[in-house]
């Protein structure tokens, strides 16, 4: 239910992008301007995803004015909140030339954006999708309702309608983007709605409709690598190698395990799904730890301590990794882990057989297995 709902709730960040030259997407300089109410002073920060190895910007405001002016090579998404605020961001997508900002402390990502072709074209989608949020927000209630007094029959009958609805928002964004195969956002949307596992050739699909000009831009060579590395990790594949170290510095290499079925298991100490998970993990490595099945855990944690804290309270004994760099870590990347819990079974030759199994789905494929 949790998956369903951010999925519903990311569809609010949908964007949309139509450069003038067909061939190329537009460059040149981003002249921002802006009034924010509730704070007279201080300071603003603006993120541009494609520039991720840079430090966010910081934009004064002054007596409520704010002004930033920067220069792009292609239309950027980006997005600004009020300084030390880890939440409510205004994003949106600029094209060279003027953007007016009117905004709130308070409520940034309600603000008004005057800008260009982009822009005009997100309200245009924005609208389309503020309705399918609407929609499913609307039956939240009714569902708390349903699981309090456990009516299995409405919970399933409202997981179903959420689950339409999300695939409605994939399909409208997937076909807009095909419909806008000449744009960078076209390349966004298949990151943003295609990332989940299953979607594999979907998104494969829709990159190979994209215009060779837009391929060379940001979100386009984000999303061939994690076609690259969808293939890497696909069903049958043999699961990339990594080595990384446990919590007493020793280093633990994934093909030192071959020879048994290896459940290799994402988790960290801070993931509120993962900790509710690892009680059947738990179980079943207790069942199967003396038939041929062993687990890796990789931890994306970024404090040791907490990490440490977590093997020992969850009773996770078996053999645990990290770098200890949180969502940063190179491994998350190499298995494209975008979410945990997250795993995947390989076989006793390193071959990834399975992936995501959860409770008594794990068992079962176990016990299979394992006879």
């Amino acid at each position: 239910m949790k998956r369903i709902l951010v999925a519903l709730t990311a569809i609010a960040l949908l964007a949309a992008c139509k450069s003038k030259d067909a061939n190329s997407p537009d460059s040149g300089t981003v002249k921002i301007k802006g009034t924010i109410a509730g704070l007279d002073t201080g300071y603003l920060e603006i993120l541009i995803p494609s520039r991720e190895n840079q430090k966010a910007d910081s934009i004064k405001i002054d007596k409520g004015n704010f002004e930033y002016k920067v220069e792009i090579k292609e239309p950027e998404l980006m997005a600004i909140r009020v300084a030390g605020v880890q939440s409510g961001e205004l994003a949106f997508f600029a094209d060279p030339g003027s953007i007016k900002i009117t905004a709130n402390k308070d409520s940034m990502y309600s603000s008004k954006v005057e800008a260009g072709e982009t822009q005009k074209l997100f309200k245009e989608a924005e609208g389309k999708v503020r309705s399918l949020m609407s929609k499913g927000q609307a039956l939240y209630p009714a569902y708390m309702q349903a699981q309090q007094s456990q009516n299995m029959e409405e919970l399933k009958r409202i997981e179903s309608e959420l689950i339409a609805l999300q695939s409605e928002a994939k399909k409208y964004a997937v076909d807009f983007a095909k419909k806008h195969n000449n744009t960078v956002l076209a390349a966004y949307l298949g990151l943003v709605y295609l990332q989940e596992p299953g979607n594999e050739g979907e998104m494969k699909s829709l990159y190979d409709t994209l215009t060779p000009a837009i391929k060379k831009t940001y979100f386009a060579k984000k999303m061939s690598e994690m076609i690259s590395a969808t293939a890497s990790t696909a069903i049958g594949a043999p699961a990339p190698e990594f080595v990384l170290n446990d919590p007493n510095g020793k280093a633990v290499s994934l093909s030192s395990l071959k020879g048994q079925y290896v459940l290799l298991d994402f988790w960290a100490s801070w993931c509120a799904p993962c900790r509710q998970e690892n009680p059947n993990v738990v179980k079943a490595y207790n069942t199967f730890k003396d038939k041929g099945f062993t687990i890796l855990g990789v931890s994306l944690d970024k404090d040791r301590d907490a990490w440490v804290k977590a093997i020992a309270d969850d009773q996770l004994s078996w053999t645990q990794v990290s770098d200890l760099q949180y969502w940063e870590s190179p491994i998350a990347r190499l298995y494209q882990v975008t979410a945990i819990p997250a795993n995947f079974l390989l076989d006793k030759e390193g071959r990834i057989i399975a992936k995501n199994l959860r409770g008594a789905e794990l068992e079962a494929r176990l016990a299979a297995l394992l006879k």
